[in-house]
Parts: C-alpha cells; structure tokens; sequence
C-alpha cells in the first residue's frame, strides 16, 4: 500500500497539532474527511438497515427461492430424490451453469479483496486479481469434461479418489476437501460480519452467526437446485450493481466522473503518497513489485479452492454434458469482469479521492464500502452491503450444499450405512447443512477474536490446500496416477509448504508472527512450495509405479436412485471425447492471453498515459456489461418454457423436445470432424 500516512503538512489545514501524527490521507482537504484518522468512525447505516438486510431481506430471499424451487417440481412433476437433492438431476443447461459459476466464484473477498489491492498498487491489482483466479474456473472445464465421460454416476470427486486409489486415500483427501470448504466460508463469512459492522453497527459476532442463517434455509428445502436458482439471482444484482459503480465513477459522479478526471487525480496521489516498488511509485503502472508477487500468490493458491472444492465438481456434474464446459468457459470469463471492473472503479476511486482508509480497515477489506459510501452517500453503502450479501449467501449455500455431498456419500453411504435409501441420504444432508452452517457461524466469531483478518487468510490458503491439486486432478485425468504417488504428493507437499512458509517468515526480525507471514514473497514461497513439491513427487511416484487404470472402477460407482440423465448416450459420449483436445486447447490459450500476452503487451507502456488509462476503462466498462447482460439474459431465454409454464399456472403446455435439459446446442457446433 502506499504509505499509510500522506507526506502533506496536516497543520495547514487546521488540524489539533497533538493529532496530527494519526491523521492519514485526504490530501485534497475534503471537509468531511478533515483530521480523521480512519474512515469509518460511526456507521453510515443504522444497525435496523444491517438486521433488515442479514435477517428480513435473507428471508424474503429464501422465501422466495423455495417456492420457485417447489414451483419446478409441482409443474413438472420433478420428485425430490437423493439424485435431485444433490445433483440437480444432471440436467442444468450452459447459461445457469455459467451464472452458478460467477456466482459460487464471487466471495466476498472477490468484491473486497480486489479493490484492496487497487488500494495498494494501483492498476496492476485489479488485473493481478482477476487473472490469478479466473483461469483455474476456465482450466476446470476439462475436469468436467472427464467427470461426465470416465465417472458419469458420481456425486463428489471424493468417489472418484476412492474408486481410483482405495480408504487411505480417500481419507486423506477428504481432510483436504473439508479444510478447503471451512476455509472458503471463512472468508465469506470474516469479510461480510466486517463490513456489516462497519456500515450498520451491527456487533461482528451476531452478524457471524445470522449470516449463515438465511442460507441454511432454502438450501435445507431445495438441495442443490434452490442454491443454482439463488445464484442465478444474485449473480444478476451483483453484475448490475457492478455496471452502477463503474457509471458511478467514470461518467456520473461530481467528484471524479470520467477516466480523464480520474487520471489527473491519481497522478497527484501519487506525488505524495508514491506506491513502494511501483515504476515511479505510480499507481498507473503494471511495474508493481508488490502486484506482481500478489498475482502469483493468487494464482497458485486459488487452484485448491477451485479443484478441491467439491462445489466445482458439483457444479460440473449437474451440468448436461455440452454445459458442463460451456459452462466453465464462459463463467470463468464473465466472473473476470467482477474484481477487474469493480477493483478498477471502486479500488482506484478510493485512491483518487485520498480517502482516509486506515491499513487495519483496508485489510478487512473496506475498502469498496468506503469509496461508495463517499461517492453515493447512504445508497452506495446500501448498494455495496445488498452486493456482499448476495456473494455471501450464494457462495455460503454452495459451500453448504458440497459439505453435505461430501458427508451423506463419502462418510455416511461409504463407512456408516452402505445400504442406505435415498431418503435416509437427503435426511443426512439436511442435518450436515444445518449443522455446518451454524458451526461456521460459532468458528467465524473464533477467527475475528484471534486477529485473523480477511487479507491474510486469502493469501495463505494455498499453502494448506494447495498440495491436493495435483493429485485431484490426475485422479480423474491420468490413468497411470498411483495412489502412493497421490498420497506422498499430498502429505510431503503439505510439509514442504508450510516448512518454507515458517521458515521463511522467521527470517524477518521478529521471527514467526502474522506480519510477518503475511509478507507477499514469503506467501509466495509458501503457496509455491506446496503445489511444486506435491506436483513433482506425485508425479515422479506415479511413473516409477504406475497405475493401470482403465476407468471402469469409476464408470462403476453406484447410484442409490435412478437417474436417467446420469448415463450419457453413445453418440454424446464420442462427441465429448472428440471435443475434449479443443476444449483442452481453449483453455490453455485463454489461459495464456491472460496471464502472459496481457501483462507482457501493457509493461511496454510503463507509466499509463492518460489515452491508455482511458482504453483501460473502456476495456472494463465493456468486460462488465457484456458479462451483465450474458448472464442476465442466457439462462432466461434458454428456461423461457419452463418460466412461461410457471408463470400460466400451468396452461402453457412445453412444446415437444423442450423439456428440461434440451435445447442445449450440440456439441457438434465445437467439433469438426475430419472427412
């Protein structure tokens, strides 16, 4: 960050001079801003708006939900089984699974976090965000692929590990997964009770716990399909609130405007708060030190939390086959546009107008509540706290729904009751949602009285999770994969990673404490040293001695009930298979673009001219609004039979072929066949 106190002269501008060494910013003297030393002294909302959005506004939000969801099945005559509970009956189409995507993607660190780091290096950190982790959601859609063509009947990836590898395995990697989802709702949870409390008053531990409260609610009732209907829903409010906010900034505001206005503004921040190892100490730079070490922080440590994330694999397999990677594609580009747009309106709005956002406010991630609130008084807070609650309550529902998944199938049906019904494996779920929702909210409280903050945990997931990802992914993409190879991958890479992160942070004076840690080279250290051991023993393991697996133990994992879109027609399949080296490679080149060719052709620039920081709005501004208006629109129009069935109470009889689950496009439309 640049420097936390700005090298202006806080006298001449009439402050108490005994306070004048805790003042922080507001370089251009802004009247409500003078002599203060943090942003948020007393809440902009009344702790009534904060209740009325966690309690009333989640209720009425599940409410409604359950009564799509129970709508669905009353008209056309779904019965709620195990399968439907939680996988959706296999049947989701591409654009809903995109907007599942965004949605499940879209933390509250993503709405948080991001600008946070536009907060501290300027333009490099909203890119470095956005990158860092949309390109394991776009890598991922080949693990769909494979899910549906090698183990079409499994429910988590957990099944797939066993199937492959046997109990010591599956044990093992169960811990990896279940660590992954608490870390996951973690963040949610730490970043919304925050900014809660900073915006309402509301104490951070009731908001803790009444956070999860709405969620657990239609995710009891409704499964898997409640928690796609509410993502598509807030996926739609939180786009179109992106797309306010960066009108907000560039075109409407009084105080900045447009990008030219902007420009100008962060150009004499920067003279007098320059950004430590920034070209210039500009914040208009991609020569950012410190960005750079964020973006592979980023990127090493969120391939956990997509790959052993059984919400992912979840998703992927409540896809039709052609939306199972569609899906991914096209979600991992949309979700792009949220930390990059909103970071790049809101993160550099707040450096703009030299907001006196404190390091402790701005590593609990307020720093996007604190530059709405400037901008749009009471509504901007209002907008950004409606925002937070949509991430955090489709993401939390995502994170429930995996843990209950991953508890009825591979605990319960595996060790407890192998012979279990459908019914007794939907009763077990709800009693894990119930419970995991209101533990999350006691550990949530636990992690705030601890001084764990949003910022940190981020950054240091990777080290703990990263070392599955390997293993994970070989699992279910290479035969030859062994399970002595998985497991010391795994364990030894754990060891390594937290082995160089400790070390590492104790070369610093003070030795190991969380300042330490949380120091970007050493993160980096810890997140690479994880997934590079892990990878390269699993690896070398695996060709010493190999397996020979030919996919029938995972084509053979069992259903409890029957469901006929679990089993993938001939034709399908060879279409999958056919398809599967183009998806391959459309992964990778997007992949490249984004990570090398990007960067590589914007560091020529050095310093943004004020014409190229402009072409870098524009480029914002259109990823966003594109991306609104895909995910608004597509699942709409490819559900239109089904809302017009609902919507007539009935009277409007589905035209023959479009039930649920046709008119996906066919996979043909991707793979041309040599003649």
């Amino acid at each position: 960050m640049a420097t936390a106190t700005a090298q202006f002269n806080v006298s001449a501008i009439g402050c108490p001079d005994d306070n004048t060494t805790a003042i922080i910013r507001n370089y251009f003297n802004v009247t409500e801003y003078r002599c203060l030393t943090r942003f948020f002294g007393s809440p902009p909302l009344s702790t009534g708006v904060g209740y009325a959005v966690v309690l009333a506004f989640g209720l009425a939000f599940g409410i409604a939900t359950v009564a799509l969801v129970y709508a669905d099945q009353y008209f056309f005559r779904r019965t709620m089984s195990s399968e439907y509970f939680n996988t959706a009956g296999r049947s989701v189409r591409t654009g809903l699974t995109a907007a599942v995507i965004v949605s499940q993607w879209t933390w509250a660190a993503t709405l948080l976090q991001s600008s946070n780091v536009a907060f501290q290096y300027g333009v490099s950190g909203p890119l470095w965000y956005a990158v860092g982790a949309s390109v394991q959601v776009v890598l991922f859609s080949m693990m769909a692929v494979l899910v549906k063509l090698r183990a079409p009947t499994a429910h988590t990836f957990l099944e797939i590990v066993r199937a492959r590898w046997g109990t010591v395995a599956h044990i093992i990697f169960m811990v990896f997964a279940l660590l992954t989802n608490v870390i996951v709702t973690s963040l949610l949870i730490l970043g919304a009770s925050d900014t809660v409390q900073a915006l309402t008053g509301v104490d951070v531990d009731i908001a803790s716990v009444l956070i999860p409260l709405g969620v657990i609610m239609y995710t009891l009732a409704g499964g898997l399909k409640a928690t796609f209907v509410a993502s598509y829903f807030n996926t739609a409010i939180i786009l179109i609130s992106l797309v306010i906010f960066l009108f907000k900034v560039y075109v409407t505001s009084e105080e900045l405007g447009s990008p030219d206005k902007v420009y100008d503004l962060l150009e004499q921040v920067a003279t007098v708060e320059p950004v430590p190892n920034n070209r210039d100490g500009s914040y208009l730079t991609l020569f950012s030190r410190n960005g750079f070490f964020f973006g592979l922080v980023n990127l090493v440590g969120n391939f956990g939390t997509v790959f052993i994330d059984q919400s992912y694999w979840q998703s992927a397999i409540a896809a039709t086959p052609s939306a199972s990677w569609k899906g991914y594609l096209l979600g991992g580009l949309c979700w792009f546009a949220i930390p990059f747009s909103l970071a790049t309106s809101l993160g550099l709005a707040a450096v703009a107008r030299s907001l006196p956002i404190t390091d402790a406010e701005a590593d609990k991630g307020l720093v996007p509540p604190a530059a709405a609130k400037d901008l749009m008084g009471n509504g901007g807070a209002s907008l950004i706290l409606v925002m937070l609650f949509m991430a955090v309550t489709s993401s939390g529902a995502s994170e429930q729904i995996a843990v209950s998944s991953l508890i009825a199938y591979d605990v319960y049906r595996t060790y407890i009751n192998p012979n279990c019904s459908g019914r007794r494996i939907i009763f077990i779920s709800r009693i894990v949602i119930l419970t995991f929702g209101l533990f999350m909210g006691v550990f949530g409280i636990a992690l705030h009285h601890i001084g764990v903050n949003l910022n940190f945990l981020y950054l240091a997931m990777g080290v703990f999770i990263g070392p599955a990802v390997v293993p994970v992914a070989y699992s279910i993409c290479w035969g030859r994969a062994s399970a002595r190879g998985a497991i010391c991958g795994a364990l030894i890479g754990l060891v390594c990673g937290l082995s160089v992160w400790f070390g590492y942070g104790s070369t610093f004076d003070g030795g190991i404490t969380i300042v330490n840690l949380n120091q970007n080279e050493v993160m980096l250290a810890g997140n690479l040293a994880s997934i590079v051991s892990s990878g390269v023993i699993c690896t070398v393991l695996s060709l010493l001695s190999p397996d020979d697996c030919d996919w029938s133990t995972t084509r053979a994992i069992a259903l409890i009930e029957d469901d006929p879109n679990a089993h993938i027609p001939f034709e399908t399949e060879e279409s999958l298979e056919r398809a599967l080296k183009r998806i391959g490679v459309s992964g990778i080149v997007i992949t490249i673009v984004l990570v090398l060719c990007w960067p590589a052709l914007t560091l020529p620039v050095g310093v943004f001219s004020k014409g190229y920081f402009k072409f870098w709005v524009i480029i914002s501004f259109i990823w966003g609004i594109v991306s609104c208006c895909l995910m608004v629109i597509m699942p709409l129009i490819e559900s239109r039979n089904d809302i017009l069935v609902v919507l007539s109470m009935g009277r409007y009889a589905n035209r023959p072929g479009k039930n649920e689950g046709d008119g996906e496009e066919s996979l043909e439309d991707f793979v041309v066949e040599d003649r």
